[in-house]
């Protein structure tokens, strides 16, 4: 779980910490439920946002190439 924490950012990371203490829970555990009911709206067919990738939907170059360019001209500097 703690890999899965360290991808979060530190503000979440609280948030998490203090709903944890407040119901006793594990954050394991608030993280687990968190997803299953993701994955659950998601197969009843409900429309959920794409996060992170609509900057993306109109542009040519999809980010995986961008970033990868990105690099290449930091390391020809």
């Amino acid at each position: 779980m703690s890999e899965i924490l360290g991808l979060l950012p530190k503000k979440i990371v609280k948030k998490l910490q203090k709903i944890s203490k407040e119901l006793q829970v594990p954050e394991e555990e608030i993280v687990k439920k968190g997803i299953e009911t993701y994955i659950r709206l998601l197969e009843k067919g409900r429309k959920l946002e794409v996060i992170g990738f609509g900057m993306w939907k109109d542009r040519e170059m999809d980010s995986e190439k961008w970033v990868e360019e990105l690099r290449r001209k930091e390391w020809v500097r």
